[in-house]
């Protein structure tokens, strides 16, 4: 065996050797590779130290100064600004009030209550009322009151900027009405929720666009019925423009001559389907003369879920 067979014999065995000792697991399972980071911590145990408390060191002197910084701000202008707030505050009370004041519903506007002397010695008395709040509606019961006699006590409603009549019909009273009063109770106030409705005018021209038309009024003495009952017919095409179905639809009968208010009366229309068309004919006694204008008012309580016939196949109330 020569000189190079001999050195590479000793270079396997040298290497062999090598891999042992690195793979090695000593009696109690401890590796060479744990007994060397032992060794490594041993000797560098010291400089660990120092990083940990120089790292803490740092973050405490980081702390102690953000906070000496911010207690030394607020001595300087903190406690300056908080007394300014304080004052501003103070100052600002009665704008608070009045911007309260700005987004609470008003009063209604009530006008003077009007009596029209009916047939049988009976009266009509009513009243005009206005809502001026443009995100305010409100509903409640409400009677007229004269000379100690109550008229029946009736439910209604006024929407956003709107103007309707109140109205008790042929009420019987043993004196003339001539300082009748109106009353309301158990008044609520409602706040158009403009999550649900984004624009209550055109929610409001969409649940209520009924049209009106053909209208035709025959005073009594004129008409063929009131020969004998002595009748007033009022005739109209209505029709349903909207998506809705109603299950009962209200209507305010306002007659006119000359400008003012001769006769008031109120007529209700059930199973007011969408689209539909519906010729109405209505008589009543009572000496009304000549009329020079008739205004047909549909109500329709719609913030109301309950006022909806559904479709049948769905859910929604409308098409």
């Amino acid at each position: 065996m020569d000189n190079n067979q001999t050195i590479n014999q000793d270079n396997n065995q040298a290497k062999k050797l090598e891999a042992q000792l690195k793979n090695y697991t000593g009696p109690e399972g401890i590796t060479t590779k744990q007994l060397e980071a032992g060794l490594w911590y041993v000797e560098h145990k010291q400089l660990l130290k120092k990083i940990i408390y120089g790292f803490l060191i740092l973050v405490g002197a980081i702390s102690w100064t953000y906070t000496i910084y911010g207690f030394a701000y607020y001595l300087a202008r903190g406690m300056a600004e908080d007394d300014l707030l304080a004052r501003q505050l103070v100052q600002t009370s009665g704008i608070g009030h009045n911007y309260v004041l700005q987004i609470s519903a008003q009063k209604l506007a009530i006008g003077p209550v009007g009596a029209i002397r009916s047939s049988n010695g009976k009266y009509d008395l009513y009243v005009q009322a206005r809502n001026d709040n443009q995100k305010w509606w409100v509903e409640f019961d409400y009677y007229f009151i004269t000379a100690g006699q109550q008229t029946e006590k009736n439910h209604s409603y006024i929407f956003p900027l709107e103007t309707k009549y109140l109205f008790a019909l042929a009420e019987s009273f043993t004196d003339s009405p001539s300082a009748a009063a109106l009353v309301m109770e158990n008044v609520r106030w409602g706040r158009i929720n403009q999550h649900q409705i984004p624009n209550w005018n055109d929610y409001y021209k969409k649940h209520l666009d009924i049209l009106t038309t053909d209208i035709k009024f025959t005073p009594a003495g004129l008409s063929a019925l009131s020969e004998k009952l002595s009748l007033n017919q009022l005739s109209f095409n209505i029709t349903n423009n909207t998506a809705f179905n109603y299950w009962e639809t209200g209507f305010t009968l306002l007659l006119y001559r000359g400008g003012s208010l001769v006769n008031i009366n109120h007529y209700i229309l059930n199973d007011f389907m969408s689209g539909q068309k519906r010729f109405v004919e209505i008589s009543w006694p009572g000496d009304i003369g000549q009329v020079d204008k008739v205004e047909i008012v549909p109500e329709v309580n719609i913030m109301e879920n309950d006022i909806y016939i559904k479709y049948e196949g769905g859910i929604g109330e409308e098409k």
